[in-house]
């Protein structure tokens, strides 16, 4: 009868163990989200008095990844957006003298972090059938960044994620949120000052 009793306890512990870590999942995003949002505001100095060069995305939004490519045809996982401070430029047309220039502007940018320029990396984002080509070119040129080009119904779908006008630029958080976007005339210095006092205040990334 003992035996029976301490077999049933047995099959009772994975279900115990299962829920358990459910309750404590529940409870992480119940906690956790409000956190990220306020711990935001606070890094950036929000206040309404106060705003910061970019335009928040109140509450971020976390990046539904897939598996995407980059333009030597590898792979690119979720942990992509990971660990890092990401800023994305999506091109949905061929990256032209434009789009070409806020990239050379945006590698300015990283440069001017100095030593926390390794903590950002730089992405463009272009769901369309890139011409092979000028893709290595411009991978040539700006070869520390990562260029995730496509015209499959995956990365399209990932690519419209990122709402808003045309060459618009995006910032993702370490944890693959979504938080920030400035217009394509946005002012360098304002998006310099934003990523500074992140990585001065964050211990992510």
């Amino acid at each position: 009868m003992l035996n029976q009793k301490d077999n049933q306890k047995g099959l009772d512990k994975p279900a115990s163990k299962s829920n358990g870590r459910k309750i404590l999942l529940g409870m992480a995003v119940i906690f956790v989200l409000p956190f990220t949002i306020a711990a935001t505001l606070h890094l950036l100095n929000v206040h309404p008095s106060s705003h910061s060069y970019g335009e928040l995305v109140n509450p971020p939004q976390p990046l539904q990844t897939v598996v995407l490519h980059n333009a030597q045809g590898k792979v690119v996982t979720s942990q992509q957006w990971l660990k890092k401070w990401t800023v994305v430029t999506v091109a949905t047309s061929a990256c032209t003298e434009p789009c070409q220039a806020q990239i050379h502007l945006l590698k300015q940018v990283n440069i001017a972090l100095d030593k926390d320029a390794h903590r950002v990396q730089r992405i463009l984002m272009m769901p369309i059938a890139a011409s092979a080509e000028a893709t290595a070119t411009l991978q040539k040129q700006y070869p520390d960044l990562v260029i995730l080009s496509g015209a499959d119904a995956e990365t399209i779908k990932f690519a419209s994620q990122f709402k808003g006008t045309a060459g618009s630029v995006y910032l993702v958080d370490p944890l693959g949120n979504l938080m920030m976007r400035y217009p394509q005339n946005m002012n360098p210095k304002g998006m310099l000052t934003d990523l500074k006092k992140l990585l001065k205040n964050s211990w992510a990334g």
